[in-house]
C-alpha cells in the first residue's frame, strides 16, 4: 500500500491580512515533512473562485515550489482542469514542472465538476467535456515528438511548432483522472488511466469498481489506449486525522469532515449543494450523522494509529494501490497536521511497508 497527502488549501474564515501566505508556507512544509514520512505521493487540486474551500487556482507552481524542497515524493497534479486551458500551455507547464522535479510528476486530468469554474473563465459548461477530451488528445501529441505537426479541431486549432521543454518522463508523466462516481473507473479502464476514487463510496462497491478497472484494463487492447503508457493504478482519498488519543483523533478528524462536507458558512456552499437539495438540507444530514458514522461510511479516517491502521486494512481489502490522506481540512490547525504526520509516519506507514 502506498500512502499520498493531499491538500486544497482550505481556508476557512475569518481570514486575517496574511491568512493566504501563511496557509500556502504552511503547506509547503507539511509536504515536506510528509515525504520525511514516509508518504510517496502529494497530490494538490485545482481549484478556482472557491474561497475558502480551495485556494489552488495555480497547482503546477504551487508544485514547483514543492519540488526544490522534495527528492523523492511524487508530485501529483490532481487534476488539472483540462477545458479551461489552452493545451499548448497545459502541455509546457506540466513538462516544465517534470524537468524542475527531475522526473516525478504525475499527470491527473478531468473536467471538473463544477459549472461555477467553467462560467467564471469564459467556457460553457455544457461543452465542457467535449473540450476536455480535445484539449487532452492535443497534449498528449504535443508530448509524442519533438516537433508537433499541429492540430486542428471543433475547439482547438494549433499550427506546427517545436515544443519545449520536453518532459523527462517519456512518452508522458503517468496519468490520471478522479472518479467522483463508480462509473469512471472503466473509463479510466478503457483509457488507461490510473484513477482515484473518495473513501465516502462504500468500502464493497469500491471493491467491485476496482475489480471491474482490472478486468476491462487487462481485456483492453492497448492500441485503443489514450495513453501511450499505461497506468494501471486506483487509489482512494479522505478526510484523516492521527493522534495518540483515539477520542481525540476522531473528534478533530471527524469534525475536519463535517466542515467539509457541509457543516460551514462558506460563501459558495449555494453551489456546492446545488444539486444536493440546498444547503439546509446538506447540514440536516451531516447532523443526522454520528462521528462512529462518518468513519463507517467512509467520510472521515480518524483515531489513534490502531484506528487508523485497521481503516486501511478495510480499505486495502478493496484490492487499491494508493490511500490518500487530506489532513489539511476544514479548522485542522497547521500544528495538528504536523503532528498527524508524524504519527503516521511513525506508526501507520511502516505497517504497511514490504
Amino acid at each position: 500500500m502506498k500512502f499520498g497527502f493531499m491538500t486544497q488549501l482550505q481556508i476557512p474564515r475569518p481570514w486575517t491580512e496574511t491568512s493566504e501566505r501563511i496557509a500556502f508556507w504552511n503547506g509547503l512544509d507539511q509536504g515536506v515533512a510528509a515525504e520525511a514520512a514516509g508518504f510517496e505521493y502529494y497530490w494538490i487540486t485545482e481549484q478556482h473562485f472557491f474561497i475558502e474551500i480551495g485556494h489552488s487556482p495555480a497547482s503546477d507552481m504551487y508544485l514547483a515550489a514543492l519540488s526544490q524542497r522534495t527528492k523523492t515524493m511524487r508530485l501529483a497534479l490532481g487534476v488539472v482542469l483540462m477545458p479551461i486551458h489552452n493545451p499548448v500551455s497545459i502541455a509546457e507547464r506540466v513538462a516544465t514542472l517534470d524537468v524542475l522535479s527531475n522526473g516525478r510528476v504525475e499527470f491527473g486530468t478531468g473536467r471538473g465538476t463544477s459549472g461555477y469554474i467553467a462560467e467564471g473563465l469564459g467556457l460553457d459548461p455544457l461543452q465542457s467535456r467535449e473540450v476536455a477530451q480535445e484539449h487532452l488528445d492535443a497534449v498528449l501529441k504535443m508530448f509524442d515528438t519533438d516537433y508537433f505537426e499541429g492540430y486542428q479541431g471543433k475547439h482547438v486549432n494549433v499550427p506546427p511548432r517545436h515544443m519545449v521543454p520536453r518532459p523527462i518522463q517519456r512518452p508522458h508523466p503517468p496519468l490520471w483522472t478522479a472518479a467522483s462516481n463508480l462509473e469512471t473507473y472503466e473509463l479510466a479502464a478503457r483509457q488507461g488511466f490510473g484513477v482515484v476514487g473518495v473513501t465516502r463510496s462504500s468500502i464493497a462497491d469500491t471493491k467491485a469498481a476496482v475489480a471491474d478497472y482490472h478486468a476491462i484494463f487487462k481485456a483492453t487492447d492497448p492500441a485503443m489506449f489514450i495513453a501511450r503508457e499505461p497506468n494501471r493504478q486506483t487509489g482512494v482519498f479522505g478526510i484523516a486525522y492521527c493522534d495518540k488519543d483515539d477520542r481525540i483523533g476522531r473528534d478533530v478528524g471527524c469534525a475536519a469532515a463535517r466542515w467539509y462536507y457541509g457543516d460551514n458558512n462558506a460563501e459558495l456552499n449555494p453551489v456546492r449543494f446545488a444539486t444536493a437539495g440546498g444547503v439546509e438540507k446538506v447540514k440536516e444530514r451531516i447532523a443526522g450523522l454520528s462521528d462512529d458514522d462518518l468513519i463507517d461510511n467512509g467520510m472521515a479516517i480518524a483515531g489513534n494509529p490502531d484506528t487508523i491502521c485497521q481503516i486501511v486494512e478495510n480499505w486495502a481489502s478493496t484490492g487499491i494501490d494508493q490511500i490518500i490522506f487530506m489532513i489539511q481540512a476544514g479548522n485542522t490547525t497547521h500544528e495538528q497536521v504536523m503532528r498527524s504526520i508524524d504519527l503516521i509516519g511513525e506508526k501507520v506507514i511502516p505497517r504497511f511497508q514490504a
